[in-house]
């Protein structure tokens, strides 16, 4: 199993859009999927099951790591399951840096990969989600605010790639116009060394009717243009 850790510290980038479809991408290549809903604000958990106040979830894991087997949740996708989130995840940071990746290796053979939502910020539940990784996935905005953000955050992205010991990649997300866009882009590139990855996921109103009805752009408009780009990303990620 590979684990795929979608991290970003400035919020309202796509991180939860980009876990759902990306998810769903993967399954529908045919990839045995798990998911994990690691912010606490528990967005990706909708889009495949039905809340639960009383159901297992990420909290349960972090609790009883022994027990993942019986906390994991199918979904209503073939080939997806998902750890659910919770919006009290205190015990994270009262226990070891290792836990989720310790419990991870009791169902390393049951899955092809792993997508872990995190929140955007560097604390104690982050940090069991990276320990637990294989690649950093950071969905950006080519906008010059988020640009001046991510060089900012350059240093510690690589520092923190390093010390964890995988891969970074970064993608562009919300891209309104690709080729307008293509020198904004290669100046990130190659001025700046950063990891890009070749797809990015163009801006479409397709997406938040997706999001509305709690359903992966593929599900909801199979044919449309950021359906296929999450498709090709999906591709490119595993092959990375």
């Amino acid at each position: 199993m590979r684990a795929y850790v979608i991290v970003n510290l400035k919020g309202g980038v796509g991180k939860t859009t980009s876990a759902v479809n990306l998810g769903y991408s993967m399954a529908v290549l045919g990839k045995k999927v798990l998911l994990i809903d690691a912010d606490p604000q528990t967005n990706l958990t909708p889009f495949f099951t039905k809340a639960n106040p009383n159901g297992k979830t990420l909290r349960d894991v972090f609790r009883h790591p022994e027990r993942i087997e019986n906390i994991i949740c199918r979904t209503k996708y073939s080939n997806i399951d998902i750890i659910k989130g919770s919006t009290n995840l205190k015990e994270a940071d009262a226990i070891g840096q290792m836990v989720l990746s310790e419990a991870l290796q009791l169902v390393k053979d049951k899955y092809d990969v792993c997508l872990i939502d995190t929140r955007p910020a560097i604390e104690a539940l982050t940090i069991n989600a990276l320990q637990a990784g294989d690649v950093l996935v950071t969905p950006v905005l080519l906008d010059q605010f988020c640009r001046d953000n991510l060089l900012l955050l350059e240093d510690e992205l690589h520092q923190l790639a390093h010390a964890y010991g995988f891969k970074w990649c970064i993608f562009a997300n919300k891209v309104v116009n690709k080729r307008s866009q293509k020198n904004i882009y290669a100046d990130m590139v190659g001025k700046h060394s950063l990891p890009f990855l070749d797809t990015c996921i163009s801006r479409g109103a397709v997406v938040e009717n997706a999001l509305e009805h709690y359903k992966p752009v593929l599900k909801h408009r199979s044919r449309s243009i950021v359906a296929e780009d999450f498709m090709d990303l999906a591709k490119e990620l595993l092959g990375v």
